[in-house]
């Protein structure tokens, strides 16, 4: 009877025991949410896989250069058509291009509902650029960038 009730009972009590540690975890946090984008974006920019992009965009980007997600699309697309795409990923094996994250902070303004990453190495055989991305958390709980601020231009 002992043997029956540790084998049918043990096994249930372990399950209600793993079932309450993972309704603990609530999952990923802001800001590992934001850097999880963060380098998916550098990884899709390198690979220029330009399908992905503008998933990483909001509908409210906005900057001095490019006014909108829509004009980012726009550029794209023309740059698609003219065979600029696969330039731009020669480019990148040819000129050595890497994105360097190691030095990068977050830093989350909750008043605003922004999280910032910088800096962001960009380096080439050429030359480098600091890179600052802006995040905001879309309607669909997805954070997306909405600036970016290039140093070193």
């Amino acid at each position: 009877m002992k043997k029956f009730v540790m084998f049918s009972v043990m096994p249930v009590l372990v399950l209600v025991l793993l079932a309450g540690c993972m309704a603990g975890q609530k999952g990923p946090t802001d800001e590992e949410l934001v850097m999880q984008q963060t380098k998916a974006l550098a990884a899709d920019l390198l690979a220029v896989k330009t399908d992905t992009i503008l998933n990483y965009v909001s509908e409210d980007f906005t900057n001095d250069r490019v006014s909108s997600k829509k004009e980012i699309s726009d550029q794209l697309e023309k740059a698609k058509s003219k065979g600029k795409l696969d330039e731009a990923a020669q480019a990148i094996k040819d000129h050595d291009v890497k994105i360097d994250m190691t030095q990068a902070k977050l830093t989350m303004d909750k008043k605003a509902g922004t999280a910032t990453v910088y800096p962001i190495d960009a380096s080439a055989d050429v030359g480098s650029v600091s890179v600052e991305l802006t995040f905001k958390k879309d309607p669909d709980k997805v954070w997306r960038v909405v600036g970016i601020n290039i140093e070193g231009i």
